[in-house]
């Protein structure tokens, strides 16, 4: 007999098992050492105040929602002042806005805001998002691609001329990619390559199947054979958080290729921009080995099918226990970029991640 759990299912129940305190996923728990008064600095984000208020902290827009001071609450800035207090009963953050921290450019005549504190650490996610992208292997094979100069060198640095095949449209900027690896999903498919940004160029004249580029910004040394590829403008200011509901997918590996996965570091999921979102939280989960159930309980190792029909023991899947949160950052067809907010313990890639 075969005990089977859907994959939603055993992330419902990790969730129920870790988390008893909220019976609802709108309920607010206020953490016990919140507190009362917060000045936001330079260099918080959004994610680290919240997470000083609630143990859930995309739950944050809802300490807002008695407060009629404030219309968005990703626009705090640095010098304001966060209070903790309470109307009939539900957590209400209030906002002491630091008019001071407005200050006078040079010519002392125009009043400069600072800039709202963002959601991520984008000083840190900023590489992934210049640099870095998924492309099905289709899209990356069908780029045009740098062919050579007239030196006949084979690398190419800022200022080059190089022949390229012809350049769908001339009037787009275009950045030169490079495949890094290709992903894979836990049965050996294909997701997509990671492709890395090597530099820009500016679109020369050309004639009849080839075109002229000139290397404007270097990252690294052009090859020939590089891809060329419109360039792809993304806007943080519109990242809001949110909590998955039933979208559930597996965590496929560290972006860098270590091998262990912790806080902070930046993941690859197997969810693409039609499942999930910028901004959206989800909680990462790791499932047990399967249980032969018997007089001697034991961990399944391998199980030839013969040795399945002949045995009669229970074969006992584990619930997935929850191990960490991360939050999607950038997302492309088949896959996304997530950065991982918390962590229990060591993750290896093949956790699933589901509601947080």
């Amino acid at each position: 007999m075969i005990k089977k759990l859907s994959m939603l299912a055993l992330i419902v129940c990790g969730t129920l098992l870790v988390n008893m305190k909220s019976a609802l996923a709108d309920i607010i728990n206020i953490k016990t050492d919140a507190p009362q008064t917060y000045v936001v600095k330079k260099g918080d984000t959004l994610w680290d105040i919240s997470n000083l208020f609630l143990d859930q902290p995309w739950l944050w827009p809802e300490l807002w929602r008695n407060n009629t001071q404030i219309e968005n609450p990703h626009l705090i800035y640095p010098g304001d002042e966060l209070r903790l207090r309470y109307i009939d009963g539900e957590p209400v953050i209030e906002l002491v806005r630091d008019k001071t921290s407005i200050s006078l450019t040079p010519d002392s005549s125009t009043k400069v805001k600072p800039s709202p504190i963002g959601v991520l650490p984008w000083k840190v996610l900023s590489p992934y998002i210049r640099n870095d992208r998924i492309m099905s292997a289709m899209a990356y094979n069908k780029l045009p691609h740098l062919l050579g100069d007239n030196d006949g060198v084979t690398a190419y640095v800022e200022k080059d001329f190089v022949l390229s095949h012809r350049l769908p449209d001339e009037n787009a900027e275009y950045e030169i990619v490079r495949k890094e690896k290709a992903l894979m999903d836990l049965n050996g498919e294909l997701i997509g390559f990671q492709v890395r940004n090597v530099g820009r160029v500016e679109v020369m004249a050309g004639g009849g199947e080839q075109q002229i580029v000139r290397l404007v910004k270097s990252n690294s040394e052009a090859r020939r054979g590089d891809k060329l590829s419109p360039i792809e403008e993304f806007d943080t200011s519109d990242l809001v958080l949110s909590a998955a509901t039933d979208q559930v997918g597996v965590l496929i590996a560290n972006i860098e290729e270590r091998r262990l996965i912790g806080k902070r570091d930046v993941v690859v999921i197997n969810l693409g921009s039609d499942e999930v979102s910028p901004g959206m939280v989800m909680g990462v989960y790791k499932q047990g080995p399967v249980i032969i159930d018997g007089e001697q309980p034991k961990y399944e190792v391998s199980r030839s099918k013969l040795k399945e029909l002949l045995d009669l023991e229970e074969r006992i899947e584990q619930p997935a226990f929850k191990i960490g949160e991360l939050v999607v950052f950038k997302t492309f067809d088949n896959a996304s970029y997530a950065w991982v907010t918390k962590s229990n313990k060591h993750m290896m890639g093949g956790e699933f991640v589901g509601k947080p």
